[in-house]
């Protein structure tokens, strides 16, 4: 067996351990069947394999990139293995091996200025948090438009990505309206180019937000990127083992966080405007645009949040007010928050928006092909945290022999506004 079908086996046991590890279907339907007739095997001898397999990569003469690829996601199966074997992993450890990077908090003075753009922006007088509170509830799109609304946005999407990326011959999204979730929008890849995208009419999905969050979902975001990932993995087969721990999700996630930037691109809210109100949905898209980019850089302080809670010791009330004060949200969002930040299995993930959001924006812009040609790239290649380092940037990438990966810099996030 070679080493990318061994890694694969491992990290079909951990995921029968643990179901979530293996983000979409298993690569290897023939090692999926196996793993699982076979007995559950004790996270303790997972762990061992993961040390085994390492030290095999690093001895096999395999080229650069194909070899730091491997052993990210190998140190991602150990660290998840070491957690189910019930070994107390530091909160910044589990980051680290988990993601290839390190937590970093956000600097207050971004914040307040965050905060002050808001202010010059939002509609009305008095306190922040009550006009943030007011707009978002005007900004819900009605439920009886959502359908019309999610439909005609995901269309121009589609047409400008298209035009601007290429699309695999094939592909398909479906979007579904679903009713309460804990999240707002879901994407689930089924293998042969086609995805399931379910939107929760719950969730109180906004007009200004709209457009973002399928950008993100769809396209360009995590739906193309399910597919190129696919078509590509028959030069890079490395591609078609994917992780949701693990760097390469980080990259996903911080490629589907900047998707907006690509496609429409810059002024995309005029875009939005347009769309919604063929949908009967009015919107003030240069409004939005300023909003949404503000509310982004905020959501940085989801990861700021998990590191109070699991690495100061920060108690639940404390983690909640923090929340409430910076994202401008009431107590019920901030609980809901913190519920994922105290998932043991999510705990962690705030970490690929905060620092993969920021990791791929530097990139593409930056990009002398441009940014378009950038994201294709990240799409059809593999790409770690570390590959995407700037000058003044920063990950960390797992080495040659150590549990840990080393440190290469600091990355600050752009200013945004």
């Amino acid at each position: 067996m070679d080493l990318l079908h061994a890694t694969a086996e491992l990290a079909s046991r951990v995921d029968r351990l643990r179901p979530g590890v293996l983000d979409g279907p298993p690569p290897y339907p023939s090692i999926a069947r196996r793993v699982a007739a076979e007995p559950v095997q004790d996270p303790v001898a997972l762990v061992g394999t993961a040390g085994r397999l390492r030290a095999e990569v690093a001895a096999a003469g395999l080229p650069g990139g194909r070899r730091r690829h491997l052993d990210a996601l190998l140190v991602a199966l150990r660290c998840r293995a070491r957690l189910l074997a019930g070994e107390d992993v530091g909160y910044v450890e589990q980051v680290r091996d988990l993601f290839g990077v390190l937590p970093r908090r956000s600097e207050p003075d971004e914040l307040y200025e965050a905060h002050r753009r808001l202010a010059a922006v939002l509609p009305g007088r008095g306190p922040l948090a009550a006009r943030m509170r007011d707009h978002r509830a005007a900004d819900v799109v009605p439920v009886e438009r959502l359908a019309g609304a999610v439909t005609a946005v995901v269309a121009e999407l589609r047409r400008r990505t298209h035009d601007m990326l290429g699309l695999p011959d094939g592909e398909r999204a479906d979007v579904d309206l679903v009713g309460a979730r804990p999240w707002t929008a879901f994407t689930r890849y089924r293998g042969g180019l086609r995805s399931r995208i379910s939107v929760a009419t719950t969730g109180r999905v906004r007009a200004g937000s709209l457009l973002p969050l399928l950008a993100h979902e769809v396209y360009p975001g995590h739906h193309l990127q399910y597919c190129r990932a696919e078509v590509a993995s028959e030069r890079y087969p490395e591609l078609a083992l994917r992780l949701v721990h693990s760097p390469q999700g980080l990259v996903a996630e911080g490629a589907a966080e900047a998707a907006v930037a690509v496609v429409p691109g810059p002024g995309w809210g005029a875009v939005a405007e347009r769309v919604l109100a063929g949908a009967g949905v009015h919107l003030d898209g240069p409004a939005a645009e300023r909003i949404e980019r503000e509310l982004d850089l905020l959501g940085r302080v989801r990861l700021d949040a998990a590191l109070m809670r699991h690495v100061d010791g920060a108690g639940p009330d404390a983690v909640l007010a923090h929340l409430a004060r910076w994202l401008l949200v009431d107590d019920d969002r901030a609980r809901r928050m913190l519920d994922f930040l105290d998932h043991p299995q999510w705990r962690t993930y705030p970490v690929t928006y905060a620092e993969g959001g920021p990791l791929v924006r530097a990139r593409l812009a930056t990009a002398p092909e441009g940014p378009a040609a950038a994201l294709a790239t990240l799409l059809d290649t593999p790409v770690l945290p570390s590959d995407l380092v700037t000058d003044g940037g920063a990950a960390h990438g797992p080495e040659r022999g150590g549990p840990a990966p080393a440190p290469v810099g600091v990355l600050r996030p752009p200013r945004l506004g």
